[in-house]
């Protein structure tokens, strides 16, 4: 499956023209949720993100003496099978799967295969503007909302304010917060794991670094929201009004702030520990 003849090649961009009129509906409905969904506002963001990615790695772009392949096909086959399994099982995680494919066929078919390996990187980062199935963000959310309860109710009780925790409800001096699903932490995990995979590969930090720094997001994500939750009790024991609305929202830009700082150092950190430790990394 090296190459294809040119009249294959007419073939494929047919193929690949009338899959992508199939997807535009399927571009729509990812649109409307980045737009909807909060966990996944950053998603309007993600392909521009690859556009970046593969700008930057212009130089490398396309592999030289790389050949379509018929492999390119067989990845558009492989989109339209995902877009019409999703569309018939109303599972959209698989519909919105396609794309990844379609991309990936059309490299392929018009460049080749080693192309297509250089780009691997950009086209898999495009799974972040994809929304998770909502049984596994439910999975996450769920649990998530318990640690950032207990954790929120830790600080509050360690700076001397009376706390009396109620499962996901913490009863404090004249108001009651209740960790909903929204204030678990998940919204901004997704979007924190999606930063610090980019700034691992925009650092070059590669391998189990690589991987330690891309995981951190979940660590620090869970302690910014404890953060918030049991900041936002503290002005709630003062007054109750400013728990909500205005301070509510801004609270939760100010941590994603601070969850990003400390995202950052952790990058400088393990940019100088393999500076001074090259045997290591």
């Amino acid at each position: 499956m090296r190459s294809v003849l040119s009249r294959d090649r007419v073939f494929f961009f047919l193929a690949s023209g009338a899959a992508v009129l199939l997807s535009w509906d399927n571009f729509k409905k990812l649109a409307d949720d980045w737009l909807t969904l909060p966990a996944y506002s950053h998603g309007i963001l993600v392909p521009l993100v690859f556009v970046l990615l593969v700008y930057l790695d212009r130089e490398r772009l396309p592999a030289p003496n790389d050949t379509p392949s018929s492999w390119g096909l067989v990845l558009v086959g492989a989109g339209v099978l995902f877009l019409v399994a999703g569309r018939l099982s109303g599972l959209f995680y698989v519909e919105q799967l396609s794309i990844l494919f379609l991309i990936s066929g059309l490299v392929a078919g018009y460049w080749g295969r080693e192309t297509l390996r250089r780009l691997r990187f950009p086209i898999l980062y495009l799974l972040f503007m994809i929304p998770l199935p909502y049984i596994f963000f439910n999975a996450l959310a769920v649990p998530l909302q318990g640690i950032a309860a207990k954790g929120a109710s830790a600080v509050l009780s360690g700076i001397g304010i009376p706390v009396f925790r109620e499962g996901n409800i913490i009863h404090l001096p004249h108001i009651s917060l209740g960790v909903v699903k929204a204030c678990s932490g998940i919204q901004s995990l997704v979007s924190l794991l999606a930063i610090s995979v980019l700034v691992a590969r925009l650092s070059g930090t590669g391998g189990f670094p690589g991987v330690l720094l891309a995981l951190s997001a979940i660590p620090v994500a869970v302690f910014a929201n404890m953060l918030r939750i049991a900041g936002v009790g503290i002005l709630g024991s003062w007054n109750p009004k400013l728990a909500e609305g205005f301070f509510h929202l801004f609270s939760g830009w100010v941590v994603f702030l601070f969850a990003f700082m400390v995202l950052m150092g952790l990058s400088r950190l393990i940019q100088v520990f393999r500076r001074r430790v090259p045997h290591v990394a």
